[in-house]
């Protein structure tokens, strides 16, 4: 367990060392990073329900769905590029129709596509952006460690035994504790005025993200499968890592664009002005 908690200790804090940087630097970097994260997370879905005989006609539509999204927001073209995912996930779920298939494809094209596009969109441009992620990032990389700790060392019933027998609602009520704190601290740190529509979303973002990493354990639960990849010791694929993040941020996405935003911050991002507006 010590080995296993070193390894993922390592290339957690390495990885988000890097994703600190690139979300520093925004712009065409940052753009390049989701893209990277959505690319990825597109191939670790089809080959998690690849089980369900995927034929190469759904594997091109939605190769070409997630490459021409690609391409769209590396230009920073959102709009188009959430368009091009969604229409890919029609036409594979026709195709998948025909076939006589269910369209759990689909769902992983909007997935992917989803995450790519709010991330961008919450990046935005210029220090806005950056601080609207860093408290994100603060949300849901607390809530993540405080959960594995707090369940690990407190233990007691299970969250989700049938989805995810390690998980218990002690780890839950850290997580959901830790990220709560976080997100004020990262908000306090940042000079916010609005400190109870802060904790408001502090509590609903670390929501999001356990509820995130409890949907790719249902997922992977299905198809019997253990871990979405390889790629990330001590943590298997990208999506086992980020499972928290895609949901956390796309719900970050409609709360900011719901929020009064006075032009502060990307993409209308409300919460730009919640952590800077006056």
């Amino acid at each position: 367990m010590e080995d296993e908690v070193r390894v993922r200790t390592i290339s957690g804090v390495t990885l988000g060392i890097l994703v600190i940087v690139l979300t520093w630097f925004g712009g065409f970097a940052f753009r390049l990073l989701s893209v990277a994260m959505m690319a990825l997370i597109f191939f670790e879905w089809f080959r998690i329900v690849q089980t369900r005989s995927l034929s190469r006609l759904v594997w091109a539509v939605g190769s070409a769905a997630v490459a021409s999204a690609g391409l769209a927001l590396l230009a920073g073209l959102v709009l188009p590029a959430l368009a091009l995912a969604l229409a890919g996930a029609f036409v594979t779920g026709l195709v998948r129709r025909f076939e006589r298939q269910d369209l759990w494809p689909s769902v992983g094209l909007i997935y992917a596509g989803c995450f790519g596009v709010a991330l961008v969109e919450l990046r935005g441009a210029g220090e806005y952006g950056f601080a609207v992620m860093m408290f994100l990032f603060a949300i849901i990389w607390s809530t993540d460690v405080f959960a594995f700790f707090g369940g690990r060392n407190f233990g007691g019933p299970k969250l989700a035994p049938a989805i995810s027998p390690r998980k218990t609602w002690s780890g839950f009520f850290s997580g959901l504790a830790g990220g709560t704190i976080a997100g004020l601290i990262t908000a306090f740190i940042l000079g916010t005025q609005h400190y109870l529509w802060i904790a408001f979303l502090a509590i609903v973002l670390s929501f999001a993200g356990q509820i995130g990493d409890l949907f790719e354990s249902a997922l992977k639960r299905r198809f019997q499968v253990k871990d979405s990849g390889h790629l990330i010791p001590g943590h298997g694929g990208v999506m086992d890592r980020v499972d928290s993040m895609i949901f956390a941020a796309f719900f970050a996405y409609v709360i900011g664009m719901s929020l009064p935003g006075d032009g502060v911050g990307g993409g209308g991002n409300g919460i730009a002005y919640q952590l800077l507006g006056p």
